[in-house]
């Protein structure tokens, strides 16, 4: 096998989904908050492990560009280690003064810490061994409350920059800032140009407080290009306090993040003929409603059947003193119906299939997407439920559902679907089990099938046979 073929990209039948190891592959996980490698007290060895485990095969980390602060969201947040259990690309001086957030001691922003790279680039490889791959997102939008906690704040290195107000730090306003952004942004690309499961995003959420981040979004973007000699997949998040550049010709897969912004890329970006991904979710289980098991279990189905090709599911569970997620949900229910999810993907010819909306009959109160290749096999998935909306920098935004349990018996219609002999199969989402098959000997036209009872979400899967 050519070295190149097992590299990440997209796939040159379907440029919606990915090959990766010579191999067609969505990208599916309930993951960590991004700290794995510059949280010391992170054992990133036994959460991907667990990944492993359940088949899960992506993860995403912020390696060091923006930190937050200790104990923030909740405690053991690998994104915000104890002070003293910090590692920067950045070499750390002996001159005090720094916020104790990254360790008390300033940093020099000229000089890099080899430490760091030995785990970085340890973490990166132990990911390709289990098949796993890694998005790496270089900055996010900052928040007042955690700026002078950064390495690029003046207070924290002995360049003495990052004097501007927080909200700039995602514009071109400082450009000595900006200069020491995009030499992190290439140092990062060098060491890891060599590795085949990386796909890299700028920043999330850059326009957090609708400031124009585009030309620094630019900027970085051809600094990444230019240090890794285009062998990786670039993106910027699409819809979520950020500039547009999902047509961009320069970005090759558009990462996105939380319901409505998904659902816009689905509907507006598809033909771009790029892998969207849903890179983050609320928080689980803090930021969910009354069911959180059930409704990031519905967001991820609702995507993945809408046409995405992955979905990082973000999850409190896993944290510095429990990177298994021993004894919580998410060992227990979580990572279980993600793993149902994945194989329910990889059971379907997906690289042959595209987003499908030839669909009706969906009653008042329920969601329904499905994928198809026209006439051999077809992917839907139905849910009760209803928007959850929170009010957010760039509007009003779906963030997540609530969902409606009940007792259910649903017609779907799928239109114009040629003649053939088809079996159509009922799956739960919460296993993957088979609750009916159906057998469909069709004329070609509309197809009416009625779901079997169920409570909150469905799924089916219909195959034309020989």
């Amino acid at each position: 096998m050519n070295p190149d073929s097992r590299i990440i990209r997209k796939h040159p039948d379907n440029p919606h989904y990915f090959i990766f190891n010579g191999r067609p592959t969505v990208l599916i996980a309930t993951d960590h908050h991004y700290g794995a490698v510059i949280d010391l007290d992170f054992d990133y060895t036994a959460f991907l492990d667990t990944l492993h485990e359940f088949g899960m095969n992506v993860t995403r980390i912020y390696p060091g560009g923006y930190v937050e602060l200790h104990g923030s969201y909740r405690e053991g947040n690998p994104m915000g280690p104890a002070h003293g259990r910090r590692i920067l690309p950045w070499l750390k001086t002996a001159q005090p003064g720094a916020s104790p957030e990254i360790g008390g001691f300033k940093l020099d922003l000229d000089s890099w810490d080899p430490d760091y790279f030995t785990r970085l680039k340890d973490f990166v490889g132990q990911a390709g061994d289990r098949g796993i791959v890694v998005e790496v997102v270089f900055f996010n939008g900052m928040y007042e409350d955690r700026w002078s906690a950064q390495p690029l704040y003046h207070a924290n290195n002995v360049q003495d920059v990052g004097h501007g107000d927080f909200r700039l730090f995602t514009t071109l306003s400082d450009r000595r800032l900006a200069g020491y952004q995009k030499a992190y942004v290439e140092k990062i690309a060098a060491e890891l140009a060599g590795f085949d499961n990386i796909i890299y995003d700028i920043s999330d959420e850059p326009e957090m407080q609708k400031q124009d981040s585009l030309a620094w979004n630019s900027l970085l973007l051809d600094a990444l290009i230019g240090a890794d000699d285009r062998r990786h997949l670039y993106g910027e998040t699409a819809h979520s306090a950020s500039p547009d550049m999902t047509a961009d010709p320069r970005t090759s897969w558009i990462p996105t993040e939380y319901v409505s912004p998904m659902e816009e890329c689905l509907d507006s970006d598809y033909g771009d003929d790029k892998p969207i991904v849903n890179v983050e979710t609320q928080f689980y289980p803090i930021y969910y409603g009354p069911d959180p098991v059930a409704e990031s279990r519905v967001e991820g189905w609702y995507g993945m059947l809408g046409g995405s090709a992955g979905l990082i599911h973000l999850n409190s569970d896993f944290s510095d003193f429990n990177e298994t997620a021993e004894g919580t949900t998410t060992r227990s229910a979580i990572l279980p119906q993600k793993k149902a999810l994945k194989e329910f993907m990889d059971s379907l010819d997906f690289i042959r299939m595209s987003k499908f909306s030839g669909i009706g009959g969906i009653p008042e109160g329920a969601f329904c997407r499905g994928i198809a290749e026209s006439g051999k096999q077809y992917a839907l998935y139905v849910f009760h439920g209803t928007p959850h909306r929170v009010e957010w920098p760039q509007g009003t935004v779906t963030d997540r559902f609530n969902v409606q349990s009940g007792r259910y018996r649903d017609t779907v219609v799928l239109r114009d679907v040629p003649a053939g002999d088809y079996g159509a199969e009922w799956i739960d989402p919460v296993d993957g089990s088979v609750l009916r098959v159906d057998n469909l000997v069709h004329t070609a036209g509309d197809v009416e099938l009625t779901t079997p009872e169920y409570s909150i979400d469905i799924a089916l899967r219909m195959r034309r046979r020989p």
